[in-house]
């Protein structure tokens, strides 16, 4: 009866460390899936702050470039004010096309700064979106 018993115990036994070592196996090939999925999370998100800084950078550089133009359109547009007022006893009728001109620039650069803003949105979004993909 002791026999038995010890060997009943030995086959629980060794069938309990089968079960353990299985677990054991088990749990650190997850752990090896884990460790890869942190590491490739971990290589995106590093991508994903690379393009927003040259995106912040683009953008940047887009609004320089916009206050340049800027700068030029109301250099140019006092060029054609003192014109103007040179002008004005010959052409008085120019002082109403130079303030279409002037609201059609102050359109444009509005109209470009509402662009390179949508863009710059849709950029971070698509980054966004890409990295809730990953």
């Amino acid at each position: 009866m002791i026999v038995i018993n010890i060997f009943s115990w030995y086959v629980f036994s060794s069938y309990r460390l089968d079960e353990e070592n299985q677990k054991r196996s088990e749990a650190e090939s997850n752990l090896l899936v884990f460790r890869k999925d942190v590491d490739d999370a971990t290589l995106s998100r590093l991508e994903l702050e690379r393009k927003i800084e040259s995106l912040m950078d683009e953008i940047e550089f887009l609004k320089k470039l916009h206050d340049e133009e800027i700068q030029e359109v109301q250099v140019s547009f006092q060029t054609q004010q003192m014109k103007m007022e040179v002008d004005q006893t010959a052409r008085p009728d120019l002082t109403a096309a130079l303030k279409d001109i002037r609201a059609q620039y102050e359109n444009i650069a509005s109209k470009n700064m509402y662009e390179s803003e949508e863009w710059y949105k849709s950029k971070v979004r698509g980054e966004q979106w890409t990295h809730t993909q990953i």
